[in-house]
């Protein structure tokens, strides 16, 4: 398996549980060592007016020496804060937790007759915002990791709508927001009726998950993909969205006579990849 999940257990009023991946996080890039992570879950969502903190200590035990090697955070400057239903970041953890190599090893007394145990220790602390004037910044997330989603809309060609919306879509595991795309065939504001498409990215429903003015920072892509060719238009940036300015609006992306050279079976495909970079939340103190 590539995924091993633990049984969600209970600290600080939440849910949450241990993620290994027992060949190393793909997704990071890693190779030849256990990755192991804690992540939120359970369907209790933190109060937008509230923020929560963890500190945590991973476990591996000895079975030779009747003990557990202890890990802890590098880096104890570097808070794990959590926002709606998951931890700032995705997951709070270790990409390379231990080297399979020393793990594998028998005499090292970690794995034996093809069983091993891990646990955290793991502390949970609640914090009130203290006013919308004074501003945290949480910072750049490191490990960042792109997400893609994939928009099919078919039967192109008979659209006679002003607007198309996609699925809201969260970026990976970063649950604390959520993502939709907007396509306008005929054009937006501006760009309405002078032969272009407008694209509109989403920051869905932000007062849903976040406090009045919290802003995201993303790196993201947006792509008509060519079916036909492969020479897919698209544009990259950079984006700021906040709770009061929650879309970006692309005007002209595209024509649509250049989109229908794109297609094939009358089904225009659309892809959006975001990088969450970094978070700026209002401040809290403790209650």
């Amino acid at each position: 398996m590539d995924k091993y999940e633990s049984t969600k257990f209970k600290a600080g009023g939440y849910k949450w549980k241990l993620v290994l991946f027992p060949n190393g996080n793909k997704k990071r890039n890693v190779d030849d060592h256990i990755s192991l992570y804690l992540e939120m879950c359970g369907d209790k969502g933190i109060d937008p007016k509230f923020f929560v903190i963890v500190d945590y200590k991973f476990f591996l035990l000895n079975g030779h020496e009747k003990n557990y090697l202890v890990f802890e955070d590098a880096n104890k400057n570097m808070k794990k804060y959590c926002i709606f239903q998951t931890i700032i970041g995705g997951l709070a953890g270790f990409d390379q937790f231990i080297p399979l190599e020393d793990f594998s090893d028998a005499s090292d007394g970690y794995l034996i007759n093809d069983t091993c145990e891990f646990g955290v220790d793991l502390f949970v602390s609640k914090k009130k915002r203290r006013g919308a004037t004074e501003e945290f910044v949480c910072g750049h997330i490191t490990n960042t990791v792109m997400y893609k989603y994939v928009w099919m809309i078919r039967n192109f060609s008979k659209l006679n709508v002003e607007r198309l919306c996609s699925k809201p879509f969260t970026a990976g595991d970063q649950k604390y927001c959520m993502w939709r795309l907007h396509l306008y065939p005929k054009g937006r504001g501006r760009a309405k009726g002078i032969g272009f498409h407008s694209f509109v990215l989403e920051l869905y429903k932000p007062h849903t998950y976040f406090p009045d003015g919290a802003t995201v920072f993303v790196r993201y892509t947006i792509r008509v993909v060519d079916q036909i060719h492969g020479e897919h238009h698209y544009r990259t940036d950079l984006a700021m969205f906040t709770t009061s300015e929650s879309l970006l609006i692309l005007w002209t992306f595209i024509t649509p006579t250049a989109n229908a050279r794109l297609l094939k079976y009358d089904s225009c495909i659309y892809e959006v990849e975001i990088t969450i970079l970094g978070l700026l939340i209002p401040q809290f103190s403790t209650p």
